[in-house]
């Protein structure tokens, strides 16, 4: 993907951004998230919430970490065990999802027990049609 094919979808408004990362996730099974040493990258979102900043492709985890994170490498996790187990740890230790995240903070920050309802939504809806 280019660097001005991924700009547009950071343009895009957020409820569209969101759409497209749960149709991307849901086609290729998999998030990425950048992991920095021996730990994940998190950051405060823009209402000062601890988050784990995800993208739905390497593509775009890469281009956050070259802009934002050069510390960071871009690491995949299987969306399944995201779904099982991941989003249910970060529910009990409060921290959120930013979709999209950039080191500000911005991008759609949503609570861990939401995003896994959505995505089971979506994929179930998909699997349907």
């Amino acid at each position: 993907m280019y660097h001005s094919e991924i700009e547009e979808i950071f343009c895009l408004t957020e409820d569209k951004r969101y759409k497209y990362f749960l149709n991307m996730v849901g086609e290729a099974e998999q998030i990425w998230g950048l992991k920095a040493k021996d730990s994940w990258v998190t950051i405060k979102d823009l209402e000062n919430n601890i988050t784990m900043p995800i993208w739905p492709c390497y593509d775009f985890a890469n281009y956050c970490k070259e802009n934002q994170w050069k510390e960071a490498v871009p690491e995949s996790i299987d969306l399944f065990e995201f779904l099982e187990y991941w989003l249910l740890g970060m529910k009990r230790d409060g921290c959120r999802v930013l979709i999209f995240g950039d080191t500000q903070g911005g991008g759609t920050s949503i609570d861990a027990e939401k995003l896994k309802a959505d995505i089971e939504e979506h994929v179930e809806e998909a699997q349907h049609n």
